[in-house]
């Protein structure tokens, strides 16, 4: 029951940001939906992630950018190795018109306040594998309060940049972020962010839903 009432308040809270979003400017609001899978070994310190669509959605000016559609899908895999609080990973990704990427991504993680703030530091950098495509890069930063054991709040910023451009000329959005932890290893985590280097109001709703392995060794024994 307790797991309903936050998947009620998530959805009404979902509901609300993007309706005073729109009444504030109706010029842009751009949706993002991903889910992942995530694969830890016990006793190992390899991790391998797989995200089978990564899906924006973009206001009908755009249609020009994904060949007369506002949205494209994408899948990412990532391979990497966790070493104390770092992990780094070789990250891949593909989109539905045939582009592809190849790079890497870099996360620092630390907690303060035994475990109630949490940090995540990421950086990706991507170098393109198909003529259309482009280099970019990735930051990141992602902080959380455990509010309760399931529940934590924070902020969201997430910036990306094409090398060969001005340092403005990328998107940089910031936000408020909630993320709940469900039974069964599931995970929801929503954003509303906005583009601060956009002169009009332009945001961004995000909504990822994890779920996690944690693959097991057992260990045989035989008896006479």
């Amino acid at each position: 029951m307790r797991y309903f009432i936050k998947i009620l308040i998530l959805y009404f809270g979902l509901v609300f940001t993007l309706n005073n979003a729109k009444a504030q400017n109706d010029d842009e609001i751009w949706y993002k939906i991903s889910t992942e899978i995530a694969l830890n070994f016990e006793k190992n310190p390899f991790e391998i992630r797989w995200r089978p669509d990564d899906h924006i959605f973009l206001p009908k000016k755009y249609l020009a950018k994904f060949d007369d559609k506002n949205n494209a899908a994408r899948t990412d895999f990532m391979i990497g190795v966790n070493f104390w609080k770092f992990k780094l990973f070789n990250y891949s990704k593909f989109d539905e018109f045939g582009e592809m990427w190849t790079g890497i991504r870099f996360d620092y993680n630390f907690d303060l306040f035994n475990k109630k703030l949490l940090f995540n530091i990421q950086e990706r950098y991507f170098w393109r594998l198909t003529k259309r495509a482009d280099e970019h890069y990735y930051l990141i930063q992602f902080i959380r309060y455990a509010i309760f054991k399931s529940f934590q709040a924070g902020v969201l910023s997430y910036g990306k940049w094409n090398p060969d451009k001005d340092f403005d000329k990328g998107i940089w959005f910031i936000g408020p972020t909630v993320n709940f932890d469900f039974p069964h290893h599931f995970s929801l985590n929503l954003a509303m962010t906005r583009d601060i280097f956009f002169s009009s109001a332009r945001y961004m709703a995000y909504l990822k839903v994890g779920y996690k392995i944690r693959w097991k060794r057992k260990v045989l024994t035989f008896t006479d």
